[in-house]
């Protein structure tokens, strides 16, 4: 179990920046999405598993590049909010620096000593060291090695929500932002990183996305000597691995895939953080701890609407029941659809209720031939219509005039394949 806090700012940034619906979206992307769950990530000191924060990250991540938006403008945004102080989940900053207020009352550097203290407050990042600190021309430069000791174990592709992470940390402490930090190493691997927008080649050691070379093999011993460190495990220096030698970007979104430079699979993490030295505030929590005091009148209000607003809508259900004696469908016992209808709906429903499942193939159902008992002729598309009809209430021949679309939809979103739109919690079974 790890504590909720991070996770809280990207839950308070769902909350303020997409409405209800939209979330809905979300939390039906996954049954593990559900009232307790949705609380833990909202309430302060709560504590999620590992497991919950993997699918939890990893379907937002999805359910952004679904909607075309660029997971790392999120980030930012969440990054943003914390320097605003806009909406930041106070108390539970304070809590995770306890310990070492002192030290940062006393420091000649708030933002060194925010990357010094990261192994003792992010206990899951483990063998966590400054390999290097110099400063030149009043610029400090600070090279961080962390690692996971399972990789992948909070999330598919960690490393634009470290960097998040920890980009936020000196903002919350009254200090200006980190000029520049980037990773030069990364344990997650190239293929994680495309996050499956993109389909790549090996050939000869070479790396390809279509006809263009993006990277090559390598070693992490390579990565080591470009960096001039030393490094204790010596056989980890011939680790395979893979460089970028071109920056990779979504078409659709313009989020990062690949950067150049970057070693992709190796045994560390290895981050590079540049900044002016010696920036220090004689009061680093001093807004933190006004922004505790307004949060207990009007600054917190909105959120706690929001969430109190998702959580009502996520208790909302509709009952859906498919009856095998006269094959026909209802929705909280209104009769809907009867026959070849009905039995699309009860075959995506029991898909859906299973898996979680929303986008589906045409041939899949085209397939069933108790669909389509014609495999030449399947003419799956004008049977799919009529169930569309139904369920907007444009069908009149079953008696139907209201539809069932304030519960869910179909949506012919492209050729060949349509998605499912639950808008509330669906109960489905069979009699």
């Amino acid at each position: 179990m790890i504590s909720n806090f991070f996770m809280q700012l990207i839950h308070i940034e769902l909350l303020t920046s997409y409405s209800v619906k939209d979330l809905l979206t979300l939390m039906r992307r996954d049954p593990r999405f559900d009232a307790k769950l949705v609380n833990d990530l909202f309430f302060e000191g709560s504590l999620i598993d590992e497991n919950s924060h993997r699918f939890i990250a990893d379907n937002i991540v999805s359910w952004l590049y679904e909607r075309g938006e660029n997971p790392d403008e999120f980030i930012e945004r969440i990054v943003k909010r914390c320097a605003d102080f806009e909406a930041v989940p106070a108390r539970s900053v304070l809590r995770t620096y306890l310990p070492f207020v002192s030290q940062f009352y006393q420091t000649k550097d708030v933002r060194a000593l925010c990357l010094e203290t990261i192994p003792k407050r992010y206990p899951f990042l483990t063998h966590a060291s400054i390999l290097k600190d110099s400063t030149e021309n009043d610029m400090r430069n600070m090279f961080l090695a962390f690692r996971f000791e399972t990789p992948g174990a909070l999330v598919s592709n960690p490393m634009r929500w470290i960097l998040g992470m920890f980009r936020v940390g000196p903002l919350l402490l009254n200090t200006p932002a980190y000029e520049y930090m980037e990773y030069e190493a990364t344990q997650t691997s190239f293929i994680e990183a495309l996050e499956g927008r993109v389909e790549a080649e090996m050939k000869d050691g070479n790396v390809y996305i279509g006809n263009k070379l993006v990277g090559r093999t390598a070693t992490f011993g390579e990565c080591l000597d470009k960096l001039g460190f030393e490094w204790e495990n010596t056989p980890e220096r011939d680790v395979g691995c893979v460089l970028a030698l071109e920056d990779l970007r979504d078409e659709k979104t313009n989020s990062v895939l690949l950067r150049k430079g970057c070693y992709y699979g190796t045994p560390s993490n290895i981050l590079d953080v540049r900044f002016k030295a010696n920036v220090i505030t004689s009061e680093p929590f001093l807004k933190l701890m006004s922004t505790v005091v307004k949060q207990e009148f009007d600054a917190w209000k909105p959120v706690q609407k929001a969430q109190e607003q998702l959580l009502g809508a996520m208790n909302d259900s509709v009952e859906v029941v498919y009856y095998k004696s006269d094959d026909s469908i209802s929705v909280n016992r209104k009769h809907l659809m009867r026959n070849v209808p009905a039995r699309i709906l009860r075959n995506l429903l029991r898909e859906y209720t299973a898996t979680g499942r929303e986008e589906y193939e045409n041939r899949e159902f085209k397939r069933d031939p108790s669909i389509c008992m014609d495999p030449l002729r399947p003419n799956f598309e004008s049977r799919l219509n009529r169930v569309i009809a139904h369920i907007n209430g444009t069908d009149e021949k079953d008696g139907n005039s209201e539809g069932v679309k304030k519960y869910f939809e179909i949506e012919r979103h492209r050729r060949g394949g349509f998605r499912f739109l639950p808008k509330c919690k669906i109960v489905f079974r069979e009699e």
